[in-house]
């Protein structure tokens, strides 16, 4: 195994000696005694040393056509470097992501490296699917609804344009009668100021998608889509209009994806 470049938080340097993260073999042994299931690809649940806090590591996987043949092999270090530029930007920003913590990448051979990307647990969530999926009565729904509406919209007014919005890739906490949204995995985002409409629409419309194609778009209804749609917009009439003039569009998209579900 090669040698190990790592990019960490300055407070994090004394826990990653503990955990041997510098070594070439220390982040795969943290991989097999931990497991999770956010994101495309493995990712390990990694408690820090002497804190109550734990981070998320995720390994990077190519995605599309190529991913069979590339698989975790990748040219370089740029593109965990790059998720935590811009995760650490929107965040200082007020969008609400997760606190970036590291990336680190393994040499395979040559510039070809295995890719980690390391975040802080967010503690006291789920998923938006495995929340669907646990049937929360109404009033949950909505109040997640539209905590997942107004999240998206910080996360868009500040630039964000994540690559995979979908269920997976929300998370949702609540607490008595609150609900927040966070929006992880921002493998391959991009910071682009002044989103047009038809940007953030079809950024909505793809997790729209995902809804149907997770099977819980029914579980939604027309109300939760309401509500997320409501929180999204705000007071802003002129936006809420101009996105609706990009829906038969998107749902002629939805059309074409829904021959592939």
């Amino acid at each position: 195994m090669g040698r190990v470049h790592l990019v960490v938080d300055p407070a994090l340097e004394d826990a990653a000696r503990v955990l041997s993260l510098h070594s070439p073999g220390g982040v795969d042994r943290l991989f097999a005694r931990s497991g999770g299931a956010r994101g495309r690809g493995d990712t390990a649940l990694v408690a820090l040393p002497e804190s109550t806090e734990k981070l998320v590591l995720r390994r990077l996987l190519h995605g599309g056509v190529l991913g069979p043949l590339l698989g975790p092999v990748f040219l370089g270090m740029s593109r965990p470097i790059r998720e935590l530029r811009v995760t650490a930007e929107l965040r200082s920003a007020g969008a609400p992501v997760p606190r970036p913590a590291l990336a680190l990448g393994r040499r395979i051979a040559g510039p070809f490296r295995a890719l980690v990307v390391g975040t802080f647990l967010e503690p006291d969530t789920v998923d938006a699917l495995t929340f669907l999926e646990s049937e929360p009565d109404r009033p949950r729904l909505l109040r997640a609804a539209r905590a997942v509406g107004s999240a998206v919209r910080r996360f868009h007014d500040e630039g964000g344009r994540h690559a995979d919005l979908h269920l997976k890739n929300l998370l949702i906490r609540e607490s008595d009668e609150t609900a927040e949204c966070i929006i992880i995995d921002l493998d391959k985002a991009r910071i682009t100021p002044g989103l047009t409409p038809g940007e953030r629409m079809a950024q909505i419309m793809r997790l729209f998608r995902s809804l149907l194609k997770r099977g819980v778009l029914e579980r939604v209804g027309s109300r939760g889509c309401s509500r997320f749609f409501t929180a999204y917009c705000g007071d802003d009439r002129l936006l809420r209009r101009a996105l609706w003039k990009g829906v038969n569009r998107e749902l002629r998209k939805v059309a074409l994806h829904k021959l592939r579900y």
